[in-house]
Order: structure tokens, then sequence, then C-alpha cells
């Protein structure tokens, strides 16, 4: 099924919810004061993962940002085949956006934990990604990180 963007119009920081057709959200992205932040729910596929990984980007041109805080705890489904695709059309995107560090939250469904540990072997070295079972954690991983460090890797890879 095709996903929906909603754009609140007025607010350029007001989160962007992706909703499935029948109407429910599955990703919530939401600019943060030192990340961008993209909490999933539900079932996802990985045309859902593109769709969102396209909305993603286009915040992120608008609104650049090195961190982004991928929270996948609350949600099922299998979405490893989105992978080649954010590997060689989404990764270059992103890292000329300014992205350079991902703390992904793992999912407790199987499917949805492997195709972030495919992912994260992917992208690394590229792009700093780091899985975590707990999201605190993740966020404190995250806030860490300096972007110094991370442009010079970027720029040599």
């Amino acid at each position: 099924m095709a996903s929906r963007i909603i754009h609140p119009e007025n607010a350029p920081f007001a989160p962007i919810e992706l909703r499935h057709m029948m109407g429910d959200v599955y990703l919530t992205i939401q600019r943060k004061e030192y990340y961008i932040e993209a909490k999933w729910q539900g079932h996802i596929t990985a045309d859902n993962v593109v769709c969102a990984a396209q909305a993603f980007l286009e915040l992120l041109k608008k609104h650049p940002c090195s961190k982004l805080l991928n929270d996948k705890s609350d949600v099922t489904g299998d979405w490893q085949d989105a992978n080649d695709w954010l590997q060689f059309e989404w990764l270059p995107q992103v890292l000329g956006a300014g992205l350079r560090y991902i703390a992904h939250v793992y999912s407790l469904n199987m499917f949805s934990k492997l195709a972030a540990r495919e992912l994260e072997e992917r992208i690394t070295p590229q792009l700093s990604m780091k899985n975590f079972y707990e999201r605190h954690l993740a966020e404190t991983w995250l806030l860490d990180q300096d972007d110094t460090a991370a442009g010079r890797r970027a720029a040599s890879a």
C-alpha cells in the first residue's frame, strides 16, 4: 500500500506523520534541539521505509542536522528489502545533506532487528550507525557524538 505524508503548514519544526492508506500512523519525524527523531510504530514494510527515508531527506535538506535517532522499538515487519536502496540511493544524499550519525533503537521483532544489523554493516563507516536495545542509551550515545570527527571521516570515505 502506498503511504500518505502529512505536512503541517504553519510550523517548520512541527512533526511530520506518515500514514498507511487506512490512516494509521507508522512514523512521526520530528526535529528536536540536537537531532531529528524518527519514531516508528506498528507493522512496516520496505516500501514504508523508503517513503520515510525520502521524507527524512526532504526535512534534512531544509533543516540540516548531523544526527538521527531512529526508534523502531514499537514495530514489526521485515524491511530488509529496502537496504539496497538505502545504501546506494539514500546514503549518498543524506551524507551530502549533512547526516553523520544514526542511533537506531531495535525492535524486538527478529526480522526488523536483522534488517537493522544488515543496514549497519552496509553503511558503516561512511555513516556512523550504532544499534541499541534501549532508547535512553541510543540518545546518550547520539548526543555524545562529535560532528568535527564525523566530517573528517565522511571527507575521507
